[in-house]
């Protein structure tokens, strides 16, 4: 795999996090704390002892944040804003560059990030089908057939509309705040000049072998960024991936931290769910992709996506990719050491 690891914070990726976390600052916090919960981990307790940076990182950037009233379209939805970022990162010349690209292009552009989000949901790592959308009816076609919220999906009719007056817009936020990422990027310099090393490090010795095979799988000659206002998130895009500089305190498998009471207390978290257990007793029949595991269950694809990524982290269950598709299957050799475990523990 063909991977250029950066050693530093990608300053677009940066910028339009903490515009959005700004936009919806009094339940950025909560809600990692209750995503940390949902995971199996004390929330409030790992944040307090690992994620104060960010709060630093955060106020500092909005003490210097210059506020326009066309930037709330960009940041108050996570669905909307979650597309626009992708579509900036994979395209960041357009900062300086956005004079020179017309309408056809941004649409072009658009619609890749559109349907790579599908193929993701789909479980399909195959090449995108070029699609010719400029007409309102082609439009309205087109993304009648994506799964999007319907308030989403009039957001993405407007900017498939008009195109460059709306990615003009975003990219003025963008660059009107380029310097408040800079202030805040100083404040937290000390703890950052620690963590992007020891990032770098963690992954030249493939430190998170499951976030590198779904880059191998659904990247292309990626770039791998660290990330701090997504501490504890992994992003893949077309060519550019995000990997959050908190990932390695989280005890999962990878993670030196994994070999702890705490990754043994997440596993047995994980068992105790219903949804899991089922999930996992299906993939011991035959290997599965998202959709089959959803249609199977009864649940929504992307409730089997946040169930997959608990499994896929406690090493539970493993990827392969099968006609263009990833396909999940049991971890047999994980399993039986948890079992292990559990026997020097209680036997």
């Amino acid at each position: 795999m063909n991977l250029n690891i950066r050693e530093k914070l990608d300053p677009l990726f940066e910028t339009m996090g903490l515009l959005y976390v700004s936009s919806n600052k009094d339940e950025h916090k909560e809600q990692t704390i209750i995503e940390l919960d949902k995971f199996g981990i004390d929330g409030e307790a790992f944040y307090s002892k690992n994620l104060k940076i960010i709060d630093k990182y955060i106020q500092t950037f909005q003490k210097y944040q210059i506020h326009e009233d066309s930037d709330r379209l960009f940041f108050n939805d996570e669905t909307y804003f979650s597309i626009l970022l992708a579509l900036l990162c994979e395209n960041a010349n357009w900062l300086t560059e956005l004079d020179k690209v017309n309408a056809d292009r941004i649409r072009e552009e658009l619609l890749q990030v559109l349907l790579s989000e599908e193929n993701v949901q789909q479980g399909s790592s195959g090449e995108n089908t070029p699609v010719n959308v400029r007409s309102l009816d082609e439009i309205i076609s087109f993304l009648d057939g994506c799964s999007f919220e319907e308030g989403v999906k009039w957001k993405l009719m407007s900017l498939l509309q008009q195109p460059h007056k709306q990615m003009q817009a975003l990219v003025s936020a963008v660059n009107r705040n380029l310097p408040a990422f800079e202030k805040a990027c100083e404040e937290v310099g000390k703890p950052l000049g620690k963590l992007i090393p020891k990032f770098v490090q963690s992954v030249h010795k493939n430190g998170d072998e499951q976030f590198l095979k779904f880059i191998e799988l659904f990247s292309h000659n990626s770039t791998i960024h660290p990330a701090l206002i997504m501490p504890l998130g992994q992003v893949m895009y077309i060519s550019q991936c995000y990997c959050g500089l908190y990932v390695g305190s989280l005890p999962i498998t990878g993670n030196n931290s994994a070999d702890s009471k705490e990754y043994l207390l997440l596993r047995l978290k994980a068992l105790a769910d219903n949804s899991k257990l089922q999930i996992l007793s299906s993939l011991k029949a035959t290997p599965k992709y998202n959709l089959e595991i959803a249609e199977q269950l009864g649940l929504s694809a992307a409730t089997v996506s946040h169930h997959m990524n608990v499994l896929l982290a406690c090493g539970m269950v493993g990827i392969d990719k099968k006609n263009g598709k990833v396909h999940y299957h049991l971890d047999a050799g994980n399993l039986r050491l948890l079992i292990d475990e559990l026997e020097r523990y209680l036997l």
